[in-house]
């Protein structure tokens, strides 16, 4: 599927982050082996921890997926979801969550995860669960590499809008766009104050009100 295939208005169901029962699921199943925590905004929680690949059980909370070279958030995670289960992440990415609120969590070493998969067969909710993650990764893959900068911004403008409020209400359009790829603040600026200036978005001091029927062309 190329970005000219997809629909051109703003519920384009090929932006959303996929989220299936299986992840729940296999939370539920692994929660009585573990302990939950509160952990505090701002808090980092890495993949690799001193060459041990960990994995987090998240119940609750808004979390960016950063890379600690140069702090590019490279998506955001839904919650409740499971980080870490699988051997995906290289040892050498730095890359890490960051909690924007507070979150529970629990965690434990892959290892420990993936033996407890084991002694409760829940092999088939694994697999749910990965194919969920290789096909949000796949998903992610397309808009970043998206043929035209409008089709980058057009994207990024979507899935704010489908952000919490608390996150929505708190983060500039240009903020949100800029964290998350590698357009120019200059770049940014000028095309949302064209699609502002033509009515297909609203903005107040920076903040996303509004979000109508994008063009397909800008």
């Amino acid at each position: 599927m190329t970005c000219a295939d997809m629909k051109d208005s703003s519920d384009d169901s090929f932006t959303m982050t996929i989220q299936i029962q299986a992840t729940f699921d296999l939370i539920n199943v692994l929660s009585p082996f573990v302990t939950f925590e509160k952990i505090p905004p701002q808090r980092r929680l890495y993949y690799t921890v001193d060459g041990v690949k960990m994995c987090y059980l998240i119940r609750s909370g808004l979390i960016k997926v950063r890379r600690d070279t140069d702090e590019f958030v490279m998506t955001t995670l839904p919650t409740p979801n499971i980080a870490g289960i699988t051997d995906m992440v290289p040892d050498t990415s730095g890359v890490y969550l960051e909690l924007q609120t507070e979150g529970e969590i629990a965690t434990l070493t892959t290892a420990r995860a993936q033996q407890l998969i084991a002694e409760t067969n829940s092999w088939e909710l694994l697999a749910k669960h990965i194919t969920k993650v290789t096909t949000n990764l796949f998903n992610n893959n397309i808009i970043m590499t998206a043929p035209t900068t409008y089709e980058v911004v057009k994207f990024h403008l979507i899935m704010l809008m489908r952000e919490p409020d608390s996150v929505r209400e708190t983060t500039s359009a240009v903020k949100y766009i800029l964290e998350r790829t590698r357009l120019s603040r200059s770049t940014v600026m000028k095309m949302l104050a064209q699609l502002k200036q033509g009515g297909y978005i609203q903005l107040e001091d920076g903040i996303l009100v509004t979000l109508n029927h994008l063009p397909a062309r800008y």
